[in-house]
């Protein structure tokens, strides 16, 4: 076992500040007026920089009135045109899909609004005279975009309050924010990842905590270097409980983890305690994680920082450095290379 990256650690305990820091000054920037008047969202990015629009998306579902599409790969949707408001997601400014939808988007002439660190997506939207908020991580010294994700979260909730097209209380997000006891979590977490240690873990999700699913997953494979999944309640009782019979050495290593919440529906809170009783049946463990935040916007900020620390608790027991990312970065330098 190794210790823990002192600089994710601190980015970590940073999250709060990351969040409060860019949604204050995104929520503030002068934007053009008829960006309010957009039909729909196309929001472009990846990894890092994409799982913060899934996170947005379905936490605030019933809020954002308006079609919320999330893109990640080279081709833009055909529907796009002047009503689409197209968000640039990058937060090293230099991905590569981002920034080639980026240009589709201006040929179709889609309204654009890019949140990045800068790089090239800053030259790209003050090329085209578009405008962006562009974030100075000074709260996220590990520069790892999925430990400094509190900067896009914080930003897209700034832009789309900015926009109005969220409908809501600016001092919520600040009180919720605030509310959350990071000790705790992080004592929790830290215990969760002793459970998790040589399992292949599948985070079950559902409602307005979704999107958190498919971060904590991305975060265990790129943080702890460790494989996951995230499923989603009630899709996944429509098809995998009956794939958890084989193959027979499924039951020795997985581990299915709910995150359960008092603020789901009634129908998805039958759900989550009869698929626990299934997987049991089929001899896979399960852990039962209940939320404890007194709204949903807590709860969300609670699991965002229950999964940045679970996964670099992880790291540390697998021995892994929880900032390199050594497959992803000879990846993309091969891809120059081809």
């Amino acid at each position: 076992m190794i210790d823990v990256d002192d600089v994710v650690f601190k980015s970590i305990n940073l999250f709060p500040e990351q969040i409060k820091d860019s949604f204050k000054k995104s929520s503030e920037l002068n934007l053009p007026k008829e960006y309010q008047q957009v039909k729909n969202i196309i929001a472009c990015g990846m990894g890092g920089s994409r799982f913060p629009h899934y996170i947005i998306k379905e936490l605030f579902k019933e809020e954002i009135k308006i079609p919320y599409l999330i893109n990640d790969d080279y081709i833009l949707p055909g529907f796009v045109n002047d009503n689409t408001l197209v968000v640039l997601s990058s937060y090293s400014g230099t991905t590569e899909e981002v920034l080639t939808v980026g240009q589709k988007a201006y040929e179709k002439n889609a309204k654009i609004i890019g949140i990045s660190n800068g790089g090239e997506l800053k030259f790209f939207l003050e090329k085209i005279e578009a405008p962006g908020y562009f974030f100075d991580p000074v709260f996220n010294p590990s520069n790892q975009p999925r430990i400094g994700f509190g900067y896009l979260i914080g930003g897209i909730i700034g832009l789309l309050f900015n926009l109005k097209i969220l409908n809501l209380e600016k001092n919520n997000i600040l009180l919720s924010i605030n509310n959350i006891n990071i000790k705790k979590i992080e004592e929790d977490a830290k215990f969760m990842a002793q459970k998790i240690i040589n399992k292949y873990p599948y985070y079950i999700v559902s409602e307005f905590l979704t999107g958190i699913g498919n971060a904590i997953a991305n975060q265990t494979n790129e943080t702890a270097k460790s494989i996951s999944s995230f499923r989603v309640i009630p899709e996944l009782n429509h098809h995998l409980m009956e794939g958890l019979k084989n193959p027979k050495e499924l039951a020795k290593i997985s581990l299915f983890i709910f995150f359960f919440s008092k603020l789901f529906s009634s129908s998805i809170q039958k759900r989550f305690h009869i698929t626990k009783e299934v997987v049991e049946k089929n001899n896979i463990e399960t852990v039962w994680y209940e939320l404890r935040g007194e709204n949903k916007i807590e709860q969300a900020f609670e699991l965002m920082i229950f999964g940045n620390f679970l996964t670099m608790y992880l790291s540390s027991l697998y021995g892994e450095n929880p900032a390199a990312v050594p497959y992803v970065d000879y990846f993309k330098k091969k891809l120059k290379e081809v």
